[in-house]
């Protein structure tokens, strides 16, 4: 297979196994909307249920009012010094806003299915999860949507640079780590010209970007908790939408044996 063509943001830190399994879980309804409109959705940010998605942890607030309060009198803040006031007490306001700006389609990275994620992002006995990887998302989406593993850290504690705004749409929680997330994200502020074509397109929900689902979804399973007859419809479903990739119950659905 040909090695991947990647232009690498910093604030984006690449899978180390190219073919490492993705997963991304939704209810029946939104599995066959993207099968009839052929595409990936990217939501807000804003809108993908974390309230501190974007936020600053309470070390960098605190190391902001530090600044505030000692660079006129310290050598080495110098630099800050000539910052107006509103430099440090406004950033957080004027900070907030741009969160919206960026466009999030999100995988969760494992070998194996989880049933945590069933459990967390599939609150419908009729959901479905389909399989890919790093690199077959890669090579359907273009160059202007960055990919990267979410970082996860302790916002009591920790920091990530208060300059770059990638990084607080690619750092979360650390109760989140099971997630294991993978973001492709889409800004909307991107000026090149492969940007520009979809920037039409984005409405006050997100954007939809159309994709090769035949190239890039490898599997569909089916939500453990659904009724036995409901993978054979999703197989019939899928067949008249036009794709051919297997359904198959989830294998936590199996019967045990004693």
């Amino acid at each position: 297979m040909a090695e991947l063509q990647e232009t690498q943001h910093e604030s984006f830190q690449l899978p180390t196994n190219k073919e490492i399994p993705i997963w991304r879980y939704m209810d029946l309804t939104k599995y066959l909307l993207m099968l009839h409109r052929q595409s990936l959705f990217f939501a807000r940010a804003t809108l993908l249920g974390d309230q501190f998605e974007g936020a600053s942890t309470k070390m960098m607030i605190a190391m902001r009012e530090h600044l505030r309060r000692n660079r006129a009198a310290d050598p080495a803040l110098a630099r800050y010094k000539a910052l107006p006031e509103w430099a440090f007490t406004d950033l957080g306001s004027m900070l907030k806003p741009l969160v919206q700006e960026f466009l999030v389609s999100c995988w969760h990275m494992s070998e194996h299915k989880s049933a945590a994620m069933w459990k967390v992002y599939s609150n419908a006995n009729d959901a479905v999860s389909v399989q890919s990887t790093y690199r077959r998302l890669r090579d359907c989406l273009p160059q202007c949507v960055m990919i990267g593993e979410v970082k996860y850290i302790n916002y009591d504690t920790d920091i990530f640079s208060e300059g770059q705004l990638f990084e607080r749409v690619m750092h979360k929680r650390k109760p989140f780590e099971y997630e294991r997330e993978l973001r492709a994200i889409f800004w909307e502020r991107d000026s090149t010209p492969a940007a520009q074509f979809y920037k039409p397109r984005i409405t006050s929900s997100g954007l939809e970007i159309e994709v090769d689902l035949a190239a890039l979804i490898e599997q569909v399973y089916v939500s453990p908790a659904a009724a036995s007859w409901l993978p054979d419809l999703v197989k019939v479903m899928t067949a008249k939408c036009g794709y051919s990739f297997p359904v198959s119950p989830s294998a936590l659905a199996a019967t045990p044996d004693y």
